[in-house]
């Protein structure tokens, strides 16, 4: 990566702030270092950042006179620059009774090279560059005056005062201000230009604040961002962490309304509270809150998990897994039950895709909101005082089908359930998210769309109602009504492999035997000493979570009261996959116990271990595959796994049974990631570290 520009892309460099034509100009890294230093205080930090232009003036006259005496007296830059050195260290009192030449100031230097550039003879573009320069420095500074009271109008005088304007600070602290910062990076910037014969209009949208640099705006569209409200995208000197900033307007509170001004600080102090709940949830544990600037001009600062992305049209396109939509709407349902947890209980109102960036971590999807400025209820009685403000907003970006009607069909100070109002923009999402598919979710979004809020489910409601209605489970074999006398069940562990036991009556399982034998023990830290149990029943067999420290998933939904699980039993089925695992983990703990429910085999099975490597090709079927499973349910060419740049993929090859990865039939290709299971059949595949470990004849 180059010194001066941020690699957002493997397409997308920005630059860091308004001098990185410094390092190309001049080839010298102090100065731009320089330069960048001073420009990401103006800001923050007024003294620093004008120290910081003091000390780039005097590299600048450095850097200057090297070139001139390396050309002068045909000597090298370095012996040149020793040189300098040398003049600089001199002292003035006489040594040896020699009187030795006065020392020289590195300010000499500067204005030196600044004269010699005003009596050359420039090109045309450059002749116009000054005339600019020169009158924006009269409008920065009309009263200034040189050391004969005249209005500065030359080059010498305008370089003296800007070295002059820099140097007060470091004898008097707290002089600087805001305009003196804006004023002399501006200018300073200008002038670097002129010497080095460079065109480049200073651009206050890239100025960097500490070690945060703004995405340019023409770049959001391309990172499919939203340009927000009052916030802008910033990222981190090496370009890998992205933040969200947020006036807090400090600068502008004598020309704002206060009543609009009130509306942008509860806005801040909501998103704190949420973003603070956030950062304790597992998943979320890169975002942090934060605030920069000085007194009179702040910013709150918010770090996201990865890059965030716009919950667009264009997003929702990526997303052409069922799986992946599931994710997704499983983790808007996250968000909004964290926001209406009595806790908290910061309920939005007004929720929407311009409300919501999504970021891809190896968690997941997760989703953050990240405004509430379109939200003007007051904190006391939950009332919508004033909704003009937004009227062209809402109209223009067609966001109003995501509010609640008793919103956006009542008088403006009509109270209103915000948190009902969340639930039917909840829906609303939902159904966004799923687009052509959304048939698979029409009935959930009816329920939680209903005109009446008070006939609408709680969020904790809406969560169980979306797992039992729409993230159905798909077997591997459906046996209709069939009572399901005995099964087999595999359990897996990483180290341990594969055990397969036969249940025909009720067993416990867990990290402790019984004397009745007939308990299996289940080796791992994350069981509990009495996990849980397979109960039979008239009707088949049920599995009970027997208050276990971390419950049991079942087909992804967790099971046991203890950990605010589902605490009835839940009747088993042929294909049913549970899991021992932390349920504050996103992926799989290494210790994590797997299960499966499998029919009757009537061959000898055991378990073997595939190694993952670069360039794998390895065909699954009845015939002629590199693994070959003796089961007529399996198609001649089934499936086949593949490892693609370092990612490993499985291919369902148009086989008539399906390949199921975690319990959902895969429609083409699907990424396996660690402890992900593939199941062709009853056949198991399970990815654990490098290597593919699976359970066949």
């Amino acid at each position: 990566m180059e010194t001066n520009q941020i690699i957002l892309t493997p397409n997308i460099t920005i630059p860091k702030g308004n001098f990185d034509f410094v390092m190309e100009a001049t080839h010298n890294e102090q100065l731009y270092l320089g330069c960048l230093n001073a420009e990401k205080c103006m800001m923050t930090d007024y003294d620093s950042c004008l120290k910081g232009i003091r000390r780039s003036i005097e590299m600048l006259g450095i850097e200057l006179e090297k070139t001139s005496r390396a050309e002068e007296y045909n000597i090298s830059p370095d012996e040149a620059l020793r040189s300098i050195f040398i003049d600089l260290k001199r002292g003035k009192n006489n040594k040896g009774g020699h009187k030795e030449r006065r020392r020289i100031s590195k300010k000499n230097f500067y204005i030196r090279h600044v004269v010699d550039f005003e009596k050359k003879d420039h090109e045309e573009y450059t002749k116009k560059q000054i005339s600019d320069f020169v009158g924006d420095y009269i409008s920065a500074y009309p009263e200034a005056l040189n050391e004969d009271n005249r209005p500065n109008r030359t080059f010498r005088d305008i370089a003296y005062d800007l070295y002059a304007r820099c140097s007060r600070p470091l004898s008097d602290k707290g002089s600087g201000t805001k305009e003196d910062s804006a004023n002399l990076i501006r200018l300073f910037h200008g002038l670097l230009c002129l010497i080095n014969y460079v065109r480049e209009p200073y651009d206050p949208e890239l100025t960097p604040m500490d070690d945060l640099f703004p995405v340019p705006y023409e770049y959001y569209d391309e990172l499919n961002l939203i340009n927000g409200i009052n916030c802008k995208i910033y990222v981190s000197g090496d370009g890998s962490t992205y933040y969200m900033l947020k006036r807090k307007d400090i600068e502008y509170m004598d020309i704002l309304n206060p009543e609009i001004y009130k509306i942008r600080m509860q806005e801040l102090n909501t998103l704190d509270m949420l973003w603070g709940r956030l950062a304790a949830v597992p998943g979320y544990n890169g975002c942090r809150t934060g605030e920069v600037g000085t007194h009179d001009y702040r910013r709150a600062v918010y770090e996201f998990a990865s890059r965030p992305q716009a919950l667009t049209g264009r997003f929702i396109e990526r997303l052409d897994k069922k799986s992946r939509r599931e994710e997704l709407s499983r983790g808007l349902i996250r968000l909004i039950r964290i926001m209406h947890d009595p806790a908290v209980n910061i309920p939005h109102g007004r929720l929407n895709p311009e409300c919501i960036y999504i970021c891809e971590t190896n968690r997941g999807l997760m989703p953050y909101i990240v405004s509430f400025d379109n939200l003007r209820a007051s904190a006391a009685g939950g009332v919508f005082p004033d909704r003009s403000m937004l009227d062209d907003y809402f109209n223009s970006i067609d966001m109003q089908k995501f509010i609640a009607p008793e919103i956006r069909n009542s008088p403006p100070d009509t109270p209103y359930d915000q948190k009902s109002a969340d639930i039917y923009s909840l829906g609303k999402l939902i159904k966004y998210i799923y687009g052509h598919d959304e048939n698979k979710v029409r009935d959930y979004v009816d329920r939680l769309i209903i005109k009446d809020p008070s006939s609408r489910p709680k969020i904790t409601e809406a969560a169980r109602m979306y797992d039992d209605e729409v993230v159905y489970f798909e077997p591997t074999v459906v046996l209709g009504n069939i009572v399901l006398t005995e099964f087999r069940l595999l359990i897996f562990s990483a180290y341990h492999g594969f055990e397969e036991h036969i249940i025909k009556d009720t067993v416990t399982i867990g990290r402790m035997f019984s004397s009745s034998g007939r308990d299996i023990k289940v080796d791992s830290p994350i069981a509990s000493r009495t996990h849980g149990r397979f109960v039979k029943t008239d009707s088949g067999f049920e599995y009970v979570d027997m208050l276990s420290t971390n419950g049991t998933f079942i087909n992804g939904i967790l099971y046991g009261a203890q950990r605010s699980g589902r605490p009835e039993p839940r009747k088993l089925k042929l294909g049913d996959i549970l899991k021992i695992d932390h349920p504050e983990f996103v992926k799989a703990h290494r210790d994590a116990v797997l299960m499966f429910v499998l029919g009757p085999s009537d061959h000898e099975m055991k378990g073997y271990a595939l190694d993952i490597t670069e360039g794998m090709d390895v065909a699954v079927g009845r015939e002629n595959g590199d693994i070959t499973l003796a089961n007529n349910r399996v198609s001649k060419k089934h499936a086949r796994f593949v490892v693609k740049d370092g990612v490993l993929y499985i291919q369902d090859l148009n086989s008539t049974n399906g390949v199921f990865v975690n319990g959902s039939r895969i429609e083409s290709t699907a990424v396996l990631y660690q402890m992900d299971c593939v199941r062709i059949v009853d056949y198991v595949f399970i990815v654990s570290g490098n290597r593919i470990y699976y359970y066949a004849e």
